[in-house]
C-alpha cells in the first residue's frame, strides 16, 4: 500500500466522522453547525476520492 493510499484512507474516514458529526448536529436542530459538518464531510471524501483516481494522460 503506497503512501498516497493510507493518506486517502485517512481523509476518508475523517470525512465520514464528519458526516456522523453532521447528523448529529441536525438531531440537536444546531442547522449552522450540521451545514458546516455535512460540507466537510463531502469535501472530505472527494478529496479522498480524487487522491486515488489515475491521472488522465
Amino acid at each position: 500500500m503506497h503512501l498516497v493510499d493510507v493518506l486517502a484512507l485517512v481523509v476518508l474516514v475523517i470525512g465520514a466522522v464528519a458526516f456522523v458529526l453532521g447528523g448529529l448536529a441536525l438531531a440537536r436542530s444546531a442547522d449552522l453547525e450540521a451545514l458546516y459538518w455535512l460540507v466537510v464531510g463531502v469535501v472530505g471524501v472527494r478529496a479522498s476520492v480524487q487522491m486515488v483516481r489515475p491521472a488522465k494522460g
